[in-house]
């Protein structure tokens, strides 16, 4: 959930994070159809395992993929002053728009909430512990720099691998304690850079068998085995239950690599890139669409699960994507990005750290 701009990544990427971003509407979606009771929870409990062993550690992984570009480009600091002001101000304008949705929303909603839950910014509102998350990780990236040599890149890997191992499966309340497991997929991605993540997804020869392997263990881990998720969604965290979430997060991760890498080959490739180049819109708004179509639905009398599944779903792509587009015609940059002032602050700041001598 980085820039929008085609041109900064192959298109395998852009068709990565669209397939990922749609697997995160789902999630949402089907959370909420099973808290109002229109999914069976057995259900429920088997997509949600498939869909969080392999979507966020997806985006942590593509979310590196650029980082060290940018650190090179503008330095360390200059990078994540900018990354940590946007984060924080798109975490702040959405927990105040979506919470404000959900309260007025509150007696029709399957949760109600107050102003003082939403007044508690320590504690984030739904997806959006995800901004900080990004915040934290970039700031680990930017400072250790673990590509400077492979003595050192090994040494934060394994580091971050085992705290992978450690905090695996939970779920804690607060910014900045949540997805810690995610980060040893960003240093990956950190490591890989998008030049060699592109010359990997030319490959057919490494593509297809990466593509089938990876399906198949994935959904034999998601289906029948209590693997524990990354960060919230399966079984108990038992010692057997993290090792199947870590290969079948890893399983997960490769097919939908792999899988984005054959969609870029396709007539589909326009599509599904668009919808990763606006995964950041999608992931802010969705929940606010989503959750407004449920209700809608119900309200209604609609109970089918398929169709609130597909509708809410549906919507919440397409939906956050038109008001996407219409906040650039109207250059509201501030909906999805920086508004103005912080904008310019922030280029300033960048501007400094280039100058000779800075």
């Amino acid at each position: 959930m980085e820039s929008r701009s085609p041109d900064a990544r192959d298109q395998s990427v852009d068709c990565a994070r669209g397939l990922a971003i749609v697997a995160i509407v789902l999630g949402h979606v089907e959370r909420g159809l099973a808290s109002a009771s229109l999914m069976p929870y057995d259900t429920a409990l088997t997509i949600d395992r498939l869909l969080y062993l392999f979507h966020l550690a997806t985006f942590a992984y593509l979310s590196g993929l650029f980082v060290r570009r940018t650190v090179e480009r503008d330095g360390a600091l200059p990078t994540l002053r900018r990354r940590a002001t946007l984060f924080v101000w798109l975490y702040l304008l959405w927990t105040v728009i979506q919470g404000s949705v959900r309260i007025a929303a509150s007696s029709v909603a399957n949760t109600p909430v107050t102003v003082g839950d939403i007044a508690k910014v320590w504690i984030p509102e739904g997806q959006l512990w995800f901004l900080p998350w990004l915040i934290a990780v970039t700031a680990v990236a930017a400072l250790t720099q673990l590509w400077r040599s492979q003595a050192r890149a090994a040494v934060v890997l394994v580091l971050a691998g085992v705290l992978a191992m450690a905090v695996w499966g939970f779920d804690p309340l607060y910014a900045f304690t949540r997805g810690w497991a995610l980060l040893f997929p960003f240093l990956v991605g950190c490591v890989v850079t998008q030049q060699r993540h592109a010359a990997m997804a030319r490959h057919l020869g490494v593509v297809v068998p990466a593509a089938v392997v990876g399906t198949v263990v994935w959904l034999g881990i998601g289906l029948a085995t209590g693997a524990a998720t990354p960060t919230t969604g399966g079984g108990g965290r038992t010692l057997t239950a993290v090792a199947l979430g870590i290969l079948g997060c890893a399983a997960g991760v490769m097919a939908t690599l792999a899988v984005a890498a054959l969609i870029a080959r396709s007539p589909l490739a326009g599509v599904v890139a668009l919808v990763g180049r606006r995964s950041l819109e999608i992931f802010l708004a969705h929940i606010v669409v989503a959750s407004g179509a449920r209700i809608v639905l119900e309200q209604a009398g609609v109970s089918d699960t398929w169709v609130h599944l597909v509708a809410a779903t549906a919507l919440g792509v397409v939906v956050p994507i038109v008001i996407a587009v219409a906040a650039d015609r109207l250059r509201w940059s501030w909906v999805f990005g920086l508004p103005a002032p912080l904008e310019r602050l922030a280029g300033h700041a960048q501007a400094a750290s280039r100058r000779p001598g800075a």
